[in-house]
């Protein structure tokens, strides 16, 4: 059996009462959807803390780890720094003694050469000396021709005239 209840309220007393429980179940609902929006709040606030900390750590792992390998890069860059001027060093060598034997083995045996200079900043080759006959004089000059770093071979006139004892100076470029 079902108790039985009375309401001696009045109409208007039970449609406040009514209204009053709507309004108490809004101001629960209310409630528990500020209780779940702080603990939302704490917890998104906690993780941005752990996240913040765990940045810093990965941080100061990756400042730690650039800073051990920070004297291996500087060995590297004066390594590559020196292979650079090496290289720029053996761009610009030029075999000196190499260039003199050819020109001493292009010498005909009655020519003696009294100077011999070869400037790298001008490209010039300058050669003086002596030779017995006219003849030698030309077969040195076209020996010279032949060689392979001389260009623009310009030599005097009175080496043409005389027939013995002809002394010359020979200028070149160097190629």
């Amino acid at each position: 059996m079902y108790p039985i209840r009375l309401s001696l309220l009045s109409p208007q007393k039970k449609k406040h009462l009514k209204k009053m429980a709507n309004f108490q179940f809004l101001k629960n609902m209310f409630e528990i959807i500020l209780i779940i929006t702080s603990i939302v709040a704490m917890v998104i606030l906690g993780s941005q803390t752990i996240l913040q900390q765990h940045f810093i750590n990965i941080t100061e792992n990756i400042i730690s780890i650039s800073n051990q390998h920070v004297d291996t890069s500087r060995t590297i860059g004066k390594i590559n720094k020196l292979l650079q001027d090496t290289s720029n060093i053996q761009k610009s060598y030029i075999s000196w003694p190499s260039m003199v034997l050819e020109v001493a083995s292009s010498t005909p045996d009655n020519v003696i050469l009294s100077h011999l200079s070869m400037d790298d900043v001008e490209k010039k080759v300058s050669i003086a000396g002596q030779a017995k006959t006219r003849n030698s004089f030309l077969e040195f000059e076209q020996n010279l021709k032949k060689l392979e770093f001389i260009e623009n071979i310009q030599s005097p006139l009175s080496g043409l005239t005389q027939k013995e004892d002809v002394s010359f100076t020979i200028t070149a470029d160097l190629k």
